[in-house]
């Protein structure tokens, strides 16, 4: 089945505003917030978060949840404006991803919000490593910029400098025997200094 052609960032842009608010007035919203910041602790993917220059989670937390919060809002809204799937698999930056992991974690919440909002959570990770990566400039820029002005460089990095931020922690990471950005490491617990 043929991809439909994506709305202009204009209409997405006016419907993901559209679905951000009606998650902000959710009686539940803050429900969700707090349940994303408890699951900080399944925020451990060397290739996201931590390619946030000086990473903090008690300080990055709350405006990260919104980011993911608005890269949601953005998918949905082409999926409402599509009906597609794979074309809602919008582009987002890897830091970005990585929360909405965290915000869908919080299952009866997002169903809730959805329910009485009307709307959809779109996140596949099938369709999402087909999509191309993210791009300033690119689809999801634009009608981010349209519906809440520019994204926070600091957590909305392009493809090519997250590679090479990524590059740059591999390096590091194997220096003390994590590899392939926590995909595996050669730390023997029982030999290893005592805790």
């Amino acid at each position: 089945m043929p991809t439909p052609a994506l709305p202009t960032p204009e209409q997405v842009a006016e419907e993901a505003a559209r679905i951000l608010d009606a998650i902000h007035g959710d009686p539940e919203y803050q429900r969700l917030l707090e349940g994303c910041v408890r699951y900080d602790n399944d925020w451990q993917c060397a290739a996201g978060v931590w390619t946030i220059s000086r990473w903090n989670v008690r300080a990055d937390a709350a405006p990260l949840i919104e980011e993911a919060l608005r890269a949601l809002a953005l998918k949905g809204a082409v999926y409402k404006l599509t009906g597609d799937v794979a074309a809602a698999e919008l582009p987002i930056a890897r830091p970005v991803d990585e929360v909405t992991h965290a915000v869908l974690a919080q299952r009866y919440v997002t169903e809730c919000i959805a329910c009485r909002a009307g709307i959809a959570f779109i996140h596949m990770t099938d369709t999402e490593q087909e999509a191309p990566p993210y791009r300033a400039g690119g689809y999801t820029h634009t009608a981010y910029t349209k519906a809440w002005g520019q994204p926070p460089a600091r957590y909305w990095l392009d493809a090519d400098e997250h590679a090479r931020r990524a590059a740059v922690l591999d390096a590091l990471l194997s220096g003390v025997g994590v590899h392939d950005l926590g995909r595996s490491h050669t730390i023997a617990f029982d030999t290893a200094l005592p805790a």
